[in-house]
């Protein structure tokens, strides 16, 4: 059987590269891509880290477009050549959570997630059932098109937000989640202010032209307070997972708060009476929901600024040694100052 080069995580802090054997078409909807560029995720971090939940000895990567080289019998909206963004999230479409319009709690997600529960785009091929692809337009390039899935995920985010363009904002983080959020925030005209204790993204943020506070060199409340008139934020999105309790200090009465990062090894102390008594708004969501079209509509048109969002592009063999650009010493499982925003792969 053919091989195929791949990144495996094998256990927590232990990702090996080593031949696997190329997927085969088997079912009706099965399309065989051959993986154009994958994207280096911060929950393939926290995966690697032990701080977000995945099945062993799988190839990891979500955030990743192809070319269809082989379709199952019963594939009709695709054909070979055809080059896709992939939405790695699979629902069943039968479950009462996917029959009643919230397919991001589908319960066999849980199980069938592509670069975390089974394999994904880490390597040469990956095998996606049909309706988990969708078509790109030329004009959406194999770098961009690795950040449809992203994207999607805060569309996800701003149509449950409802932001306004006289609303002030505060985003908790400013990895690529959080660049993409106050991208949006810039376009609607909201005065916006981003934190984050990494140096390089620091400067990113001011080369976007944002305010930026480091929380570890200032009070986040006291400034936001400040930039705001004493009003505090109206809407707060935390984009790094640990961020919550600062949130809730963050916000206006009647605010609202976005928890959008992922952290399972995070715990937050609450009072549910300051929730009550200020009218605080909690937002819970999850992943994307009917939002890959809208991505591919918004990044073929251009409408966020992408220029400083991605750090360079690297082969697959030098994945590995990307973690620690990405913050992580995969010796010690210990944060290390980043050195990168978002890096892409090619197999």
């Amino acid at each position: 059987m053919a091989k195929m080069k791949a990144l495996v995580i094998k256990d927590v802090g232990k990702l090996v590269f080593e031949d696997r054997p190329i997927p085969q078409v088997k079912n009706p909807d099965d399309v065989l891509l051959k993986i154009k560029t994958v994207g280096i995720c911060g929950s393939d971090v926290k995966i690697v880290e032990g701080k977000h939940h995945f099945k062993p000895d799988t190839i990891l990567g979500h955030e990743f477009c192809g070319e269809v080289v082989e379709i199952g019998s019963h594939v009709d909206h695709l054909k070979v050549g055809d080059r896709v963004a992939v939405d790695n999230n699979i629902r069943c479409g039968f479950c009462d959570f996917c029959r009643m319009g919230l397919t991001s709690q589908c319960v066999e997600i849980k199980t069938s997630a592509l670069g975390v529960m089974r394999d994904g785009g880490y390597a040469e091929y990956c095998l996606v059932p049909e309706k988990q692809c969708f078509v790109l337009p030329d004009m959406i390039d194999d770098v961009l098109g690795t950040q449809v899935e992203t994207l999607a995920t805060v569309v996800n985010g701003m149509n449950q937000l409802m932001m306004l363009p006289y609303d002030y904002a505060l985003v908790i983080g400013f990895g690529p989640i959080g660049y993409l959020f106050a991208q949006f925030c810039k376009n609607i005209a909201v005065k916006c202010a981003v934190t984050e204790i990494d140096p390089y993204r620091i400067e990113v943020a001011k080369k976007c032209g944002l305010t930026v506070w480091n929380p570890n060199e200032v009070d986040i409340p006291t400034m936001i307070s400040e930039y705001t008139y004493g009003r505090k934020a109206d809407i707060v999105i935390e984009a790094t997972g640990n961020g919550f309790e600062q949130a809730l200090k963050c916000v206006t009465p009647g605010g609202k708060v976005l928890p959008f990062g992922m952290d399972s090894s995070i715990t937050a102390n609450v009072v549910p009476n300051e929730i009550t008594r200020w009218a605080t708004k909690i937002i819970g969501l999850y992943l994307g929901q009917n939002t890959m079209v809208p991505s591919i509509r918004i990044f073929r048109e251009n409408r966020i600024d992408m220029d400083n969002f991605f750090t360079k592009v690297i082969s697959l063999d030098d994945g590995i040694n990307a973690f620690e650009d990405l913050g992580l010493d995969l010796k010690t499982l210990q944060r290390i100052p980043k050195k990168a925003m978002k890096i892409v792969m090619k197999p």
